[in-house]
């Protein structure tokens, strides 16, 4: 994510932003929206940042695999739908969602039980 810093450089995009075919600079109002644009919808963004470290926390601290598997407490997914609720109520899982068989981050991508770093730092 560090390369998408760049294209708020006014010399770094004024290097390459020109009309293909006039050669003409972008016009510094379209410069100006690209950068105005940054912040929009970055609390959401910090939200959703917050259920993934709360939703491995979780996972990692409480979670009894074999009781969700029996049905006997909560599934992963349950789990999922009940913090998200708390955290990003504008965006719910579907029931049918299975975001987590591909969230590798905290199964296999060596944060265990430490996603919360990721927004920390």
């Amino acid at each position: 994510q560090f390369m998408e810093n760049w294209c708020y450089d006014r010399s770094t995009v004024y290097g390459f932003a020109k009309h293909y075919e006039t050669g003409k600079p972008l016009p510094e109002e379209m410069f100006q929206k690209l950068c105005d644009q940054k912040t929009f919808n970055a609390g959401m963004m910090a939200c959703r940042q917050l259920l993934f470290g709360q939703l491995d926390m979780e996972l990692y601290s409480n979670y009894d695999l074999l009781a969700g598997e029996s049905k006997e407490e909560e599934s992963v997914f349950d789990i999922h739908r009940r913090v998200a609720k708390k955290y990003t109520p504008f965006s719910i899982p579907l029931e049918e969602d299975r975001f987590l068989c591909t969230f590798s981050h905290i199964f296999a991508g060596g944060y265990s039980a430490g996603y919360y770093s990721y927004k920390w730092a």
